[in-house]
């Protein structure tokens, strides 16, 4: 099950929010979106959190403990987005590459839709252990996910992979810089960017090339 959305869960304390500190929950994650994507995770302080939000420095704890659990937040959202796009895909409609393709999309457009969070996680997991070990936790599902249609490939028939985990890490960690590259450092010293056609086109090729030890059909 995708976690709640940001609006549904309790403040720090534990008390049940009123309409008053949804919009001010609400409020100081838009405001640490924003400071991550203009000044970076490492420079944003709580302070000026509060500032962008329009919200009293104390109130800040009453929803958060400290800034890493904003942006854990914020990844828990990322992931519970992308788990609800995946969740409309009906992977039994169409041919492998087709589905292969579909998956890649969303990946990718929520990527770029929520770059901001994704440079402040890659930059803290390289800061913080906590959080570190953390995203691994968060990210894991999606890992296992891929493992199982690896195996699910192996089942049928259509390829074999010898250890499933593995190579789904492999893919996983690819597609995740991969984005990451193109869609936050700025792409290649000798190209800074790419359509969104090109990205989902190549990450299909190099997934559907891994799982199925096949190219892609005519």
């Amino acid at each position: 099950m995708s976690p709640a959305p940001a609006s549904e869960m309790q403040p720090a304390d534990g008390t049940l929010l009123t309409a008053r500190g949804f919009r001010s929950r609400e409020a100081l994650l838009a405001a640490a979106r924003h400071l991550f994507r203009t000044k970076g995770y490492a420079n944003t302080k709580i302070a000026d959190i509060t500032e962008e939000a329009g919200r009293a420095l104390g109130s800040f704890y009453t929803y958060f403990d400290n800034k890493e659990a904003v942006l854990e937040q914020l990844a828990e959202d990322f992931k519970a987005e992308v788990e609800d796009r995946f969740a409309e895909t009906d992977l039994n409609a169409g041919e492998p590459h087709e589905v292969v393709r579909e998956l890649c999309a969303i990946y990718w457009s929520s990527c770029r839709d929520h770059s901001a969070e994704l440079a402040a996680i890659f930059q803290a997991s390289m800061l913080d252990d906590h959080f570190a070990r953390r995203w691994r936790e968060i990210r894991a599902d999606a890992r296992n996910r891929i493992a199982d249609g690896i195996r699910a490939v192996a089942a049928a028939g259509l390829a074999t992979d010898p250890d499933p985990d593995v190579t789904a890490s492999a893919l996983g960690s690819m597609l995740d810089y991969f984005c990451y590259v193109w869609l936050i450092e700025g792409g290649e010293a000798d190209r800074s960017s790419i359509s969104d056609d090109v990205a989902v086109s190549t990450m299909t090729r190099v997934l559907y090339r891994t799982v199925f030890a096949a190219p892609e059909p005519n």
